[in-house]
């Protein structure tokens, strides 16, 4: 539960994912084309996070090489049979 006796401040009225960034960290968000605003390196971020996910660890490493592990890890996956539509 909140602290009631807590005065207000701009912060509190932040959406969560912003509620830490300065105001120095302002060049570090754009709007996207639906007008949301959201990380600049939010693409750089994920790839990272993909990489880890599959048990990447080097520091070093091609963008197209993650691309080929996720593909070679869906190919691993069996496809469902087919069902037929009536």
């Amino acid at each position: 539960m909140a602290d009631r006796k807590r005065r207000v401040t701009e912060r509190d009225l932040r959406m969560p994912e912003f509620r830490d960034i300065s105001t120095d960290d302002l060049d570090e968000l754009e709007f996207r084309s639906d007008g949301k605003i959201v990380r600049k390196d939010r693409w750089e971020n994920a790839i990272h996070a993909i990489r880890n996910r599959l048990g990447d660890r080097r520091k070093e490493f091609e963008v197209s090489e993650v691309v080929d592990a996720v593909g070679a890890l869906i190919a691993s996956i069996p496809r469902p049979p087919e069902v037929e539509e009536n």
